[in-house]
């Protein structure tokens, strides 16, 4: 089972979920690893404070963990990754390998409007990663109001299953975690270890993090692959990053699912005209330097839009593409 939290939104619970929810695991004689892939590292400061070593915890803030995710999975039962905050590409390689996203959600109105965008994600990841699922997860529920009723109302707009288990804003977590503890540890029978038992209750661990199922993810996004061997005059690669992009004056994002010298196709629900010129921006997997091309749509289609570089900008394009490819071998 790969299990993953994850909210556009920072200040939402997400760490302090993955910990207990690893924690909680760990005590059901699973053993556990804990990926830790926020850029800031909290997990491996909480778990320095006092060499907590219920679970094993690695940091791991990269945008390739769905193709590192075989190796780093062996040997352990069931995964948990702490995604980080608005990083577009980490959390698209996190969902591309995850089994279970967890979206918390706090009782207010900016988070459910950022949930949107995580949700959009969610959806475009089930285009390589068919076996994941999504679950709101109500979190930092005020005690003895109604607010987490309220909303679960909103959030039944939204075509995304919510956990039953809402987790309340209590100091409990907050000590623990100083202690360098999980919350069961520090208070067992307080209503915070009831809360994190009852979620983890709700979650099915039948689904093991075994090989086979892990071949099968890298698998599905391998068929997607044009693959560095087409025969094609520039041969592509096959990133996966974040791409923002401009089409007659207004600004799209979306994802570049293959890139050659030549051209690239994106995905993208949106419908655009054959001929329109294109800017796109993205970030180099070498330097994290923003590329800047433009080009022309050559096609459109419901899966996305492919683009035709312009010639004098296809000597920049060569060089990254074959940075690209010598990277993957």
């Amino acid at each position: 089972m790969i299990i993953s939290l994850t909210n556009h939104k920072g200040g939402v619970g997400k760490t302090t979920l993955a910990i207990n929810i690893a924690f909680c695991i760990a005590t059901k004689k699973q053993k556990v690893l804990l990926i830790d892939a926020d850029p800031q590292g909290k997990v491996l400061q909480w778990q320095a404070i006092c060499d907590n070593k219920s679970f094993d915890a690695i940091h791991h803030p990269m945008d390739t963990l769905h193709a590192d995710i075989i190796e780093l999975a062996k040997g352990y039962e069931c995964i948990v990754i702490d995604a980080p905050p608005s990083n577009l590409d980490i959390n698209l390689s996190i969902l591309l390998t995850t089994k279970l996203a967890i979206i918390p959600i706090e009782p207010s109105p900016l988070s459910i409007w950022a949930s949107k965008n995580t949700v959009s994600l969610i959806k475009d990841a089930r285009r390589h990663n068919s076996r994941l699922e999504g679950h709101f997860l109500i979190s930092r529920k005020v005690v003895g109001t109604s607010l987490g009723r309220d909303v679960r109302e909103e959030l039944n707009a939204i075509d995304m299953a919510i956990a039953d288990t809402e987790i309340c804003q209590r100091t409990d977590f907050v000590k623990s975690l100083r202690e360098g503890l999980s919350v069961l540890q520090y208070a067992p029978g307080g209503e915070a270890t009831k809360e994190i038992s009852r979620l983890c209750t709700e979650i099915n661990f039948d689904d093991s993090c075994s090989l086979r199922y892990l071949t099968d993810i890298r698998r599905n996004i391998d068929d997607y692959k044009v693959g560095v061997t087409e025969k094609r005059q520039h041969p592509r690669r096959v990133p996966l990053v974040s791409v923002d992009f401009a089409v007659q004056g207004r600004a799209y994002r979306g994802f570049i699912h293959n890139i050659s010298a030549g051209g690239a196709f994106i995905e993208t629900r949106e419908s655009f005209e054959v001929g329109a010129e294109i800017t796109m921006t993205f970030l180099s997997s070498k330097d994290r330097k923003p590329i800047k091309v433009t080009g022309e749509i050559v096609r459109s289609g419901p899966q996305g839009i492919g683009v035709r570089f312009k010639v004098a900008q296809r000597d920049t394009m060569i060089k990254a593409v074959t940075h690209e490819s010598q990277s993957a071998n």
